[in-house]
């Protein structure tokens, strides 16, 4: 039943909407990694905790959550080591989910178009996309700091992605993938189909604020079907 579900699906959307972080890629590594270093440059008596339950939202608003009691001078000193650090080499430890490169080349061969949409910054996601080889998949890639606009959320990313490509805002031609209550936001204010990423950081299938449409344990669950 699943299996027949998924076939549908992709066969019904022309458009296709994927988050990147915890999505099509793990940047756990990398995020940490920077982290640590700016953490040692800027507040060195302090420790870094486990970053799985925060990773998600925006980077100053996870720093924020993190360490509430950090002013904003310190706070804007920390995002720039980090910022250093990972747009030169941090972004070098993502890893992709198995299963991403074959599902994203079946989607776009099948017809669909790709976008992407992230609440990462434009540098470090346009050379993470180079080093991955993955920017041939995507029509457009939307970043809060792209396209001229500066979005403060993903939802409002979502509806400036539909306005700009002209997508029609329907479920029943467009989806979104991802895997945070983020990613349900986002689908909902541009009145897209979603799809739950539930192997993902976001613990999006947690909330019950936004509907969730389909939930997927893996993208290798979705190339198996689009592959068979």
């Amino acid at each position: 039943m699943v299996t027949m579900v998924l076939i549908w699906l992709l066969m019904r959307f022309p458009h296709l909407i994927f988050d990147l972080d915890g999505t099509l890629i793990d940047s756990l590594p990398g995020i940490q990694r920077s982290l640590s270093v700016a953490l040692g440059k800027v507040l060195p008596a302090r420790e870094l905790p486990d970053l799985k339950p925060w990773v998600g939202p925006p980077l100053r608003s996870m720093l924020g959550r993190i360490w509430p009691d950090l002013s904003e001078a310190k706070l804007g000193e920390l995002l720039q080591e980090f910022r250093t650090h990972y747009d030169a080499e941090g972004f070098l430890a993502s890893e992709p989910y198995r299963g991403a490169e074959e599902i994203l080349s079946g989607i776009r061969e099948s017809g669909s178009t790709l976008f992407l949409l992230t609440n990462k910054p434009a540098l470090p996601t346009e050379r993470i996309l180079e080093f991955l080889d993955w920017k041939r998949h995507f029509s457009s890639v939307y970043c809060p700091d792209s396209h001229g606009k500066v979005f403060e959320s993903k939802e409002l990313g979502a509806r400036l992605l539909v306005e700009a490509e002209g997508l029609a805002p329907n479920p029943d031609c467009l989806a979104l993938v991802g895997d945070s209550l983020d990613d349900a936001r986002a689908a909902q204010s541009c009145g897209a189909f979603f799809i739950a990423a539930q192997y993902g950081y976001g613990k999006v299938t947690e909330q019950e604020e936004c509907p969730i449409h389909l939930r997927i344990e893996s993208l290798s669950q979705l190339k198996e079907v689009l592959l068979q």
